[in-house]
């Protein structure tokens, strides 16, 4: 009942708060595993996509959040799950290879954190879909989350890695640099 409620009343007040607009909604498959890239502006990303993709996103969300037992009660309902971005989290790589194998999506923020230059990505994203064969949909969403203003998310094409075999820093690096320009790209349309 709590979520709900919780539910109901957040994507009200992000209804309200924003106006949503949103192309390349035809590039998230019905089902099987995906991996959505997004760069980061904002704690209001995460809620803006989950209210606009029509399937259930599995966020990585700093360890830091789930400090507080409700906060984290709640993150947890709304599909969030912890990573320690300090070290190689081995618990948060299994989880999110499990969301993977279960054919549901995965949503990663490229750089890891928020950041208006898409600058700084980690290697992640590339290193799952090589693991799993999991095409990546990138997205890029513009956005100044003032009060009333437009919030555009762009969904581009799938990304695929399936001839590659390999995965070490010196493969996943290029990778992440073709999933960082694509959403680069996309924050470029208006």
């Amino acid at each position: 009942m709590y979520y709900c409620i919780l539910n109901f009343l957040v994507n009200l007040f992000i209804s309200i708060l924003f106006h949503i607009k949103i192309s390349g909604l035809e590039n998230i498959p019905s089902d099987g595993p995906i991996i959505l890239c997004a760069n980061h502006l904002s704690n209001f990303d995460p809620l803006v996509l989950r209210l606009k993709v029509p399937r259930t996103i599995n966020f990585m969300g700093k360890k830091e959040l789930f400090a507080n037992k409700l906060f984290s009660y709640t993150l947890k309902k709304f599909s969030v799950f912890p990573v320690d971005r300090r070290k190689n989290d081995l618990q948060a790589y299994k989880t999110a290879m499990k969301i993977l194998k279960d054919k549901k999506i995965l949503g990663i923020f490229v750089q890891g954190t928020r950041n208006k230059n898409i600058e700084g990505a980690k290697d992640g994203a590339a290193m799952f879909a090589i693991k799993t064969q999991t095409p990546i949909i990138p997205i890029g969403i513009i956005a100044s989350y003032k009060p009333f203003s437009v919030v555009q998310i762009n969904i581009g094409k799938p990304i695929r890695f399936d001839k590659m075999q390999k995965i070490n820093q010196e493969s996943l690096h290029p990778l992440t640099l073709q999933i960082t320009n694509q959403i680069k790209s996309l924050t470029q349309i208006n």
